[in-house]
């Protein structure tokens, strides 16, 4: 029973997603957004019922395929463009992230807020959505262009900052105090992963 309803609810995604992005192709819109709105049109929240209802399958699958995209940003980008980019990568990231924090941060004051609330907002606000990009670029058939390799750059450094400081805030928000073992081991998992990964 669950293998019928598996198979069910894949080919209700796939009709969907298909008619929606053959809609998006048409009116010369990004491929991405049209998989969003699928998933909209899809979702258990969407009046009058969802058309789904291994919810748990799906979201499953949705995460394997958020690896698979970042597997093949990895194949792309080597570890000899990121050190060619580097510098510039990461100036890029540090300053987009300073900012978006201190955006997110001043509009959560503005809602009244609290302090850490405010803080995880920017956070949010300044972490990019690596897979969305990468796959606008290719979509595009940009990827291979010399900005492209700068956005990637950029990304990857975005990624590595911004799991350290979500990891700082959360260490800070659950025991009042900063860990620095947390951090630089949270840190360092994800650039160990990220450089076998390039």
């Amino acid at each position: 029973m669950h293998a019928i309803s598996f198979i069910q609810d894949l080919a209700v995604i796939m009709l969907v997603a298909g008619v929606v992005t053959i809609l998006f192709h048409r009116f010369k819109q990004p491929v991405v957004l049209g998989y969003i709105v699928a998933g909209f049109i899809i979702g258990p929240h969407t009046p009058p019922f969802g058309l789904i209802h291994d919810e748990e399958t799906i979201k499953t699958l949705a995460e394997l395929g958020v690896i698979f995209l970042m597997f093949c940003l990895g194949l792309e980008f080597s570890l000899r463009k990121l050190f060619k980019v580097g510098a510039t990568a990461f100036i890029a990231a540090f300053m987009e992230i300073t900012l978006m924090i201190w955006i997110g941060y001043e509009i959560g004051r503005w809602f009244d807020w609290n302090t850490m609330d405010s803080l995880f907002l920017g956070a949010i606000l300044a972490i990019s959505s690596t897979t969305i990009i990468v796959k606008a670029l290719n979509d595009l058939k940009m990827k291979n262009e010399r900005f492209a390799q700068l956005i990637f750059g950029v990304l990857i450094v975005e990624d590595i900052l911004g799991i350290g400081i979500i990891a700082l805030l959360s260490s800070i928000a659950v025991s009042g105090s900063v860990s620095p073992e947390e951090v630089f081991s949270t840190v360092g998992k994800l650039s160990l992963f990220m450089i076998v990964a390039l």
